[in-house]
């Protein structure tokens, strides 16, 4: 009886404890919303539409000519729209939204805390859907700005906070975790390396801030996932640092640049890993060319080889890499770790801001077991024809692509082509396909 009494007590006291624990939660998440009202704002976009109106339709002018006398679709020019955005400096009036919520904008009306700013729009950059307004008229004391925190140290699992006006309900606030870190490859922007949430966002949250439970920003919600065009758990918000690098450039009244190191890159297969001597679960991305004159070129890089490393952060995915590069200082010196004929070697890059990439008599087609024909075309080895059932189809090859090298030999007539591919159980092809090169793999 008496262990029985003792086992209940300490159920009753970590019972206590954790009933403790959620109301020190709750006080939280309810201090921090409350400190988001002087600092999120509802934004109201009023916009001219370019588009066709009445007599500038095309199609309904043509059935006018017709004889038709029916009403087009009725057009009206202005339109309005709502989004949400939040202070990132309370001294100068800066407020961050997406570029998707003000492109376009003739007015913006801003409401922060039951007042209401005009204000203009100070630049955008499309490519990471961010963009900086700034408020007319305001006084000391009416704004309050959001720290951001530093987002390559958000983890998979943290609490999530999204603030926004949803369908413009202004100050909904919904709480969720960190689902994932960065998400790319999800088509919704140009430089994507977003941070996953369940917190619910909906249209209108878009341009608001995702705060951690420091009511630090993370993120701003961007997009959702959705087959209803309402919350499903998923939901993509810009990392901080992103924000912080474009807003610093945009505020100076600079045009948006980013670094380029003169590369075309793909990711890396199991397959392709172990055509280049690595292992098979190894991550990397490929280099499949480096153009003349490039900073790549420079830094001694070369097609085929593998990037792992990248300014000693590691590299697994082309989207990832494409990022770290754009995102990097010019003419800083930065640590490459790359793998090449299975050897790991470390070279050092200079990055650019602007390198304009350089792209790369008839004989009989060849037919081999792999089910592609190639032929010998200006002094190149041309893709003639590819089974649609074959294995040549299943990896990708296109009547047309260009053979610069198979398993790692350059070809440039059908000689060299037949002498490389002769007796081969399985291909690595470097290909050209309208000005960009990259490899594949073809198994027998």
């Amino acid at each position: 009886m008496r262990k029985i009494a003792g086992i209940l007590t300490v159920l009753l006291f970590c019972g206590t404890l954790a009933a403790a624990a959620i109301q020190d939660l709750e006080r939280e998440i309810t201090q921090i919303s409350e400190k988001a009202q002087k600092s999120v704002a509802f934004i109201k976009v009023s916009k001219t539409m370019r588009g066709p109106g009445p007599g500038m339709d095309p199609f309904w002018d043509m059935l006018r000519d017709f004889g038709f006398r029916g009403n087009g679709p009725q057009f009206n020019p202005k339109q309005e729209g709502l989004g949400t955005g939040f202070v990132i400096d309370a001294a100068e009036g800066y407020l961050v939204t997406n570029n998707h919520v003000i492109d376009g904008a003739d007015k913006l009306e801003v409401t922060i805390n039951k007042k209401t700013f005009a204000a203009k729009v100070i630049g955008t950059d499309p490519k990471t859907d961010i963009g900086l307004i700034r408020l007319e008229k305001f006084a000391k004391g009416d704004i309050e700005q959001l720290p951001l925190a530093d987002s390559d140290a958000v983890k998979v699992g943290s609490f999530a906070i999204a603030v926004g006006n949803p369908f413009g309900l202004s100050q909904s606030v919904s709480f969720g975790i960190v689902s994932a870190t960065g998400r790319s490859n999800v088509n919704i922007t140009e430089y994507e390396d977003f941070i996953q949430t369940d917190a619910a966002i909906n249209p209108g949250n878009s341009g608001g801030p995702l705060l951690n439970i420091q009511g630090q920003v993370i993120g701003m919600n961007s997009a959702i996932f959705s087959k209803s065009g309402g919350y499903m758990g998923i939901g993509f918000a810009v990392p901080s640092n992103m924000i912080k690098s474009i807003t610093d450039q945009l505020r100076g009244g600079k045009k948006i640049k980013r670094a380029l190191m003169g590369v075309n890159i793909q990711d890396l297969t199991p397959e392709l890993a172990k055509h280049l001597g690595m292992r098979e679960d190894q991550a990397g991305v490929l280099i499949s060319s480096v153009a003349k004159g490039s900073p790549a070129e420079k830094a001694g890089m070369k097609k085929g080889d593998v990037v792992t490393l990248f300014d000693g952060k590691p590299v697994e995915s082309s989207a990832q890499l494409r990022n770290l590069v754009a995102f990097s200082p010019f003419n800083k010196k930065i640590a490459l770790t790359v793998v090449r004929d299975g050897k790991q070697l470390t070279l050092m890059l200079s990055l650019s801001e602007k390198f304009e990439f350089e792209g790369a008599g008839d004989g009989e087609g060849v037919s081999n077991d792999f089910g592609f024909g190639v032929m010998e075309q200006n002094g190149k080895v041309v893709v003639q024809q590819v089974d649609p059932q074959s294995l040549a189809a299943m990896a990708g090859l296109r009547e047309g692509d260009i053979v610069e090298e198979v398993n790692k030999k350059p070809v440039r007539n059908l000689r060299e082509f037949n002498a490389a591919a002769g007796a081969a159980k399985s291909l690595l092809l470097l290909i050209e396909r309208k000005g960009r090169e990259f490899f594949v793999v073809i198994n027998r």
